[in-house]
């Protein structure tokens, strides 16, 4: 795989890390994905660029983001591309207990309504990453070969209301037409005579995937992502959804895919086919999907080095007839989340996105790459992670209890071809 580190960007005001701190960024390439390329920064551990083949051999970019590094540090981002955690998705009012410490409450953020979303206001995805190549061996100036680009961070006790100091990693790897993302998070010594025996980690990456392909500069289309709806998608190994409140946090409630056609994807069908039809309101897909496994056999997905599943299973298969790409998604993680962009908004229902009279930068509340406009169902997440709210549900807290000497490992496997 070769890697080429891009020119760093200076951090401006905004969230995340000091004013005047270098954001570096990196190219990835291997031989072994002919016309297949991502791009990476320090900022967040965030995948901002994703190239794949069309079934025209025409390289199209598959994730949402912006041009500007900075952009990302702003309240407005939907975490595109980013690596969320301390916990991803949400936990319920914003706080929780431990099982060895159940008179302490640990108090989090409450950044989405009532409950805390993707770690805090100040979580993983703003943090500036430490930056290592793995197994990398000297090339031209700019240029190094080596197996992975792998990130981490350092999450102090405390931080952002989670216990426990915490060393966090993100690697990415380029290989056969295959972007993998791995996970791995430990507690570690902070100093003093005490040290947190018990925390809680759910990681994932927050791409934000359009197959059709995101516009590249200089195109003469309308400034508007075409939707994702007309992608074809089918699940596999997956019989049940979580039902969640009316916060989008589960009910503790496992429901069987039977019982709601518009959340069953076991033969494909369009993303668009039952939007309006999905479970709190009809505005698209928000919900937890968990493996068959989990469900069955969830002590495999306890937190445990001894135990801790490392073979990711196929979840889930995504297809264009647009660009005729195809995506599957593999993981070791128990579950994904399945999020149709609902609430990348336009500033008003009344704008008419084909009116190029109008400034791209009034119409739209997401002006991504350039310059387009993104809009609700711009696209699809498949959030891999462990169960939302784990750490409030008895059954399922110890896929999050991370404990002093074990490691929080998860792998996510996206593969690409026109098949």
């Amino acid at each position: 795989m070769t890697i080429v580190e891009l020119s760093p960007v200076p951090s401006v005001e905004g969230q995340g890390p000091p004013t005047g701190t270098l954001v570096r960024s990196f190219l990835l390439t291997d031989e072994s994905s002919p016309g297949m390329a991502c791009k990476i920064t320090s900022l967040g551990a965030t995948l901002t660029h994703l190239w794949v083949p069309d079934s025209r051999n025409v390289p199209r970019d598959v994730v949402l983001g912006f041009d500007d590094i900075n952009a990302y540090r702003t309240q407005h981002d939907p975490y595109f591309g980013a690596s969320v955690g301390r916990i991803a998705n949400r936990i319920a009012q914003g706080q929780f207990s431990l099982p060895d410490e159940p008179a302490i409450t640990y108090k989090l953020d409450r950044n989405n309504g009532p409950n805390s979303l993707h770690g805090g206001i100040d979580g993983l995805s703003f943090r500036n990453w430490d930056v290592e190549l793995t197994g990398e061996t000297p090339g031209d100036t700019g240029v190094q070969e080596g197996t992975a680009l792998r990130l981490s961070v350092v999450s102090d006790h405390m931080d952002q209301g989670f216990p426990g100091c915490m060393r966090v990693q993100c690697t990415y790897r380029l290989f056969n037409s295959t972007l993998e993302i791995t996970y791995e998070a430990q507690l570690i010594d902070q100093g003093g005579d005490a040290q947190q025996q018990t925390t809680i980690v759910s990681l994932t990456n927050h791409a934000y995937f359009n197959l059709n392909g995101a516009p590249t500069p200089g195109s003469t289309d309308k400034p508007s992502t075409a939707p994702v709806t007309n992608h074809e998608v089918k699940m596999l190994n997956i019989e049940h959804y979580l039902e969640t409140d009316p916060t989008s946090v589960p009910t503790g409630k496992v429901l069987p895919l039977d019982e709601v056609p518009a959340m069953d994807f076991r033969e494909p069908k369009m993303i668009g086919q039952d939007l309006a039809q999905t479970p709190g309101g009809g505005h698209g897909y928000d919900h937890f999907y968990p493996t068959r496994a989990a469900i069955r056999t969830p002590d495999e997905y306890r937190l445990s080095n001894d135990i801790c599943r490392v073979t990711p299973v196929t979840l889930v298969e995504v297809r264009s007839p647009e660009s005729g790409i195809r995506m599957t998604m593999a993981t070791t993680e128990p579950g994904f989340q399945l999020y149709t962009a609902n609430f990348v908004q336009l500033d008003s229902d009344q704008i008419d996105t084909a009116d190029s009279s109008q400034d791209v930068e009034t119409q739209f509340s997401h002006v991504g790459k350039a310059r387009w406009g993104y809009s609700p169902h711009s696209a699809f997440c498949l959030e891999s992670s462990r169960f939302p709210d784990a750490i409030n549900h008895p059954a399922w807290r110890d896929q999050v209890l991370l404990r002093q000497g074990d490691k929080y490992y998860s792998r996510t496997l996206f593969a690409f071809s026109t098949k």
